[in-house]
């Protein structure tokens, strides 16, 4: 039993890189033979394709979604993008890449809304309930699974009805409301049997099969099993056998049968491995940590619990990581380490304690609901005001510069008197030159162009056509919004280097300073339909700076902003980890290199590069903030690389 794991290891490696290689294969085939079909049957065809391998062969289920993807891009045949998005969500969830699945809901979702879609804004809804639910985020999966069911029962949709119900059960397992399970699979199995589903039957008699076990009718359980794998068959549901072999673990692990359920794990090891299911892979070493717990094979225990607990942080499966944290803590008081006992049995009450503070979800839900009916209102009237203060904007940017060049004297003389001045002198007329080159170059493009196109409006507005009136607007909005950039950047470095910033904490609410200041960077991520998504919790409080603070989560907004791509989103998360706040600021822009991120990191020059749609700035953004974070005594960390987006993460202290 010892070298079975390995075994199991290396057959998975082997058959991995086979079903690469047929997955290739497979693709070619099937492009060949729809190659002379219209584009709508090739379409239909991948899509179809996509679906059904979402569990069998997870990454050719992916090359089908991306080709058909492609093919809806060249052929505009929008109205199966959300469909796709939604499959892609699906797999990527599968696959422990939670972000991902995110990542495409959301975009399901968004267009979905747009073309008014019902049915997919219902499967949108469910799939991002089930995104929460796998971030242990239950109140807020299970409200998203009522809205779902609401929208699936008024248009008559049993199958997506059956999805729901099934999804509801599960969050009420996950509670250990074994009743309320029971009653939501029963209702989501009978619908799925009147539709002809097998592979749905067979997910609901799982699950039915695992509250009898947890109910400790074992025989009944074992029964409702062997029932679900004639249906898995039927269906080539590969992932439900991976299901019913983890279950039956679990009763041969009731009944004292340490072999059987070893054996059973292994099975469901090997299958989910095999087909990427990341999740059960997970809960697998678990369970095989455990049994060798029960075993007494410590070290052998320890393997397994550490490649889940390595896992879960990995993809984010909290409840998991939870689990392997108490298994973990078990074995340590065996051993009589009593401080990594106590280590990790923090680690566990810490996930529990984060887990659980998110019941009042629902609440945020629905206040973003709310805000989501305010926000083109919102907008409009932030529009209107821009529009009215471009013609102001001439004096405003005159007076501007000259009070920045007054600050820089202002820096220049306060040290003159002094044998270190010397140094400092240089550095201002460094800087002063740069002011004067920025103010002569960077900023006479916008002026040239606000004060052009104002004076085009002015004297041939009536023979203007309102379409192209809509343009010079535009052109106005977008020269306003990068003066007003670059002037916020100026003025904060100036007043850095006056030393005139001081720090002044206060116990804040954390989430509600990040959503107010998130409002006035929403105009800016319309210009390139971007959406930023906040995770923090309602409660989060923490002590520092405000004008701080603010300033540089606003920068790397900011930044995030300007080199993401059209149509992306950010996700800025926040969470208290003992006497720290962790600020995540992830984006999927055009990343960062190597080089360029220790530059930013260890030197004291700033640079500047051109956003993904070609947006100008200083290079001073990124060098106050880390002024900013030293003054604060605060940390950056950068993870990115070309391509692929960037993290920012900024950790501030409570001293």
């Amino acid at each position: 039993m010892k070298n079975l794991f390995f075994l199991v290891l290396l057959f998975v490696i082997n058959s991995t890189i086979l079903t690469s290689l047929f997955a290739q294969t497979e693709l070619n085939n099937t492009l060949k033979k729809i190659s002379t079909c219209t584009t709508q049957v090739q379409i239909d065809t991948l899509v179809n394709l996509c679906w059904e391998n979402r569990s069998k062969n997870p990454r050719l289920s992916i090359s089908y979604g991306t080709k058909a993807l492609n093919l809806i891009e060249k052929s505009n045949i929008d109205k199966l993008k959300s469909h796709v998005w939604n499959y892609l969500g699906v797999v990527y969830g599968n696959l422990g890449n939670l972000d991902s699945a995110y990542y495409y809901y959301q975009k399901a979702m968004e267009f979905a809304e747009y073309m008014k879609d019902s049915v997919e804004i219902a499967y949108s809804l469910d799939n991002l309930g089930d995104y929460y639910i796998k971030s242990a985020l239950y109140s807020a999966g299970l409200e998203k699974f009522f809205e779902s069911y609401k929208i699936f029962e008024s248009i008559g949709d049993k199958t997506g009805m059956a999805y729901c119900l099934n999804d509801i059960g599960e969050v009420y397992v996950a509670q250990k409301d074994n009743q309320k399970a029971l009653n939501y699979f029963t209702r989501s199995a009978k619908l799925r049997k009147e539709n002809k589903d097998n592979r749905g039957y067979a997910k609901s008699l799982i699950n039915i099969a695992t509250v009898q076990y947890k109910n400790l009718e074992l025989k009944n359980a074992l029964n409702t099993f062997e029932e679900a794998e004639k249906y898995c068959e039927k269906s080539d549901y590969v992932k439900g056998r991976s299901y019913i072999q983890s279950g039956i673990s679990d009763i041969h692990l009731a009944l004292g049968d340490f072999n059987n359920a070893l054996k059973a794990s292994y099975k469901s090891l090997e299958i989910d491995l095999h087909i990427g299911n990341k999740y059960g892979e997970i809960i697998s070493y678990n369970k095989l940590g455990n049994i060798y717990i029960l075993l007494k094979q410590f070290p052998k225990a320890k393997e397994f619990l550490f490649k889940a607990r390595d896992e879960a942080q990995a993809t984010g499966h909290l409840d998991q990581l939870m689990t392997a944290y108490n298994y973990l803590t078990r074995i340590a008081v065996n051993d009589n380490d009593f401080k990594l006992a106590y280590n990790y049995s923090t680690e566990s009450k810490a996930i529990r304690d984060s887990i659980y503070s998110h019941k009042d979800l629902n609440k945020i839900a629905d206040l973003q609901t709310a805000f989501f009916v305010e926000r083109k209102n919102r907008e409009n009237e932030l529009l209107k005001k821009d529009i009215q203060l471009e013609k102001n904007n001439r004096n405003f940017l005159i007076l501007c510069s000259i009070l920045m060049i007054f600050i820089v004297f202002l820096v220049i003389s306060k040290y003159r008197s002094t044998k270190k001045a010397n140094q400092l002198l240089n550095d201002s007329n460094q800087s002063k030159d740069k002011l004067f080159s920025v103010i002569a170059h960077d900023l006479n493009n916008p002026v040239g162009a606000l004060t052009s196109i104002s004076e085009y409006l002015r004297t041939d507005y009536d023979d203007i056509k309102e379409i192209d009136r809509k343009v010079l607007v535009d052109s106005i909005a977008d020269a306003s919004i990068n003066i007003k950039n670059m002037l916020a950047d100026l003025l904060n470095w100036a007043r850095s280097q006056q030393g005139g910033i001081k720090i002044h904490k206060a116990n804040l609410n954390i989430t509600s300073v990040i959503t107010n200041l998130i409002l006035s960077y929403k105009l800016l991520a319309k210009k390139k339909n971007l959406t930023i998504d906040i995770k923090a919790d309602s409660n989060l409080f923490f002590s520092v700076d405000k004008f701080v603070f603010e300033t540089i989560i606003g920068n790397i907004i900011t930044n995030a902003i300007k080199f993401s791509f059209n149509n992306g989103i950010i996700i800025l998360s926040a969470i208290k980890a003992e006497q720290s706040l962790i600020i995540r600021i992830k984006d999927f822009g055009k990343g960062i290199s190597e080089k360029d991120i220790d530059l930013i990191l260890n030197t004291e020059t700033s640079f500047s590069t051109e956003g993904t749609n070609k947006e100008k700035g200083l290079g001073l953004g990124l060098k106050i903030c880390k002024e900013l974070i030293t003054l604060h005594g605060a940390k950056l960390q950068i993870e990115s690389s070309p391509n692929n987006g960037s993290t920012f993460i900024v950790k501030f202290y409570d001293v």
